[in-house]
């Protein structure tokens, strides 16, 4: 029998077309969620209105915000963990306005947690409307670095337990970590990591990832993707968080801190270190190459780090 309490942290922005669906995945789950907090972006569209109406037929659906413009999921998620009464739940789970959850994400996201982890995520299965689906593989080894430089997967698969979300909570209302660039997932992930929580990333795919022309990043598959993600690299951008994760975190490791003040000379050290810094073999790859190439390029966002 369920006794856990927890509690569902949906972002939304004009998703009057998939919210709905997702609101009814998140209610079908074997594990019932005790609350579903809905920040809504202020939203042009009937996003609101459809929210309302599930909020009158069931009572543990409240939205939290419908005027604010948050600009980002990014800053809708840390304003929902920053603000989240954490009193009288176990778990917090993050969830996307247009995925859908198989009704044991949450079951089994609880179990692996009660087994001494405090976050949870998961391989994802992406969908497309024509038809196409493809597994998202993140769970291989995690390595000595890789929460400084990848997330542990899509937000939308994160729980995490009180202990760490009360954690996490403190940080953000104290820190000054305010410039996300859409990588709240991977800055959860991180801050667990190096504040010694424990965190499992599992093989099961609990949720359906939708593809549309409206995500922000989506499931990075074919040739468009790759050339979109290699311009991202090569500006600068993911490094740059990457070192303004370090900084912020104050991490005390001794070979970090050796990369600072960055320079073409510590990227080339840094490329050394790539199996430690990617989970996957094939990024170990890619990330030894972009160290060298960033090296050579050194882009202006890297200059000031």
């Amino acid at each position: 029998m369920q006794k856990s309490k927890i509690t569902i942290l949906l972002a939304a922005h004009n998703g009057e077309q998939y919210i709905g669906e997702q609101i009814d995945s998140i209610l079908n789950q074997t594990f019932k969620p005790s609350k579903i907090l809905v920040n809504i972006d202020q939203s042009s569209d009937k996003t609101l209105s459809i929210v309302e109406k599930y909020s009158r037929q069931f009572t543990n659906i409240n939205i939290i915000n419908s005027k604010k413009k948050f600009g980002s999921a990014a800053a809708n998620f840390i304003d929902l963990l920053s603000h989240v009464d954490l009193k009288d739940i176990d778990f917090i789970a993050l969830t996307d306005q247009d995925d859908l959850w198989k009704e044991g994400k949450l079951e089994r996201a609880i179990h692996k947690l009660n087994q001494g982890y405090d976050g949870f995520s998961s391989n994802i299965e992406a969908f497309w409307e024509d038809g196409r689906k493809k597994v998202l593989i993140k769970n291989q080894p995690q390595q000595n670095f890789d929460h400084l430089f990848e997330s542990a997967g899509p937000g939308c698969t994160f729980v995490m337990n009180k202990k760490l979300a009360l954690c996490l909570q403190q940080f953000l209302k104290v820190g000054q970590f305010d410039q996300l660039d859409n990588y709240h997932d991977w800055m959860i992930y991180a801050f667990a990591r190096v504040n010694g929580f424990k965190w499992f990333i599992d093989s099961y795919s609990g949720v359906h990832y939708r593809q549309h022309a409206s995500n922000v990043f989506g499931a990075n598959v074919g040739i468009k993707a790759f050339m979109s993600r290699v311009n991202r690299v090569l500006s600068g951008e993911g490094f740059d968080f990457a070192f303004r994760l370090m900084k912020e975190f104050k991490i005390k490791d001794q070979f970090i801190q050796s990369l600072f003040p960055m320079s073409r000379i510590n990227l080339l050290r840094l490329a050394v270190h790539a199996k430690q810094c990617r989970r996957r073999a094939r990024d170990q790859v890619y990330f030894f190459l972009a160290c060298i190439l960033l090296a050579i390029i050194f882009p202006k966002k890297l200059r000031a780090i």
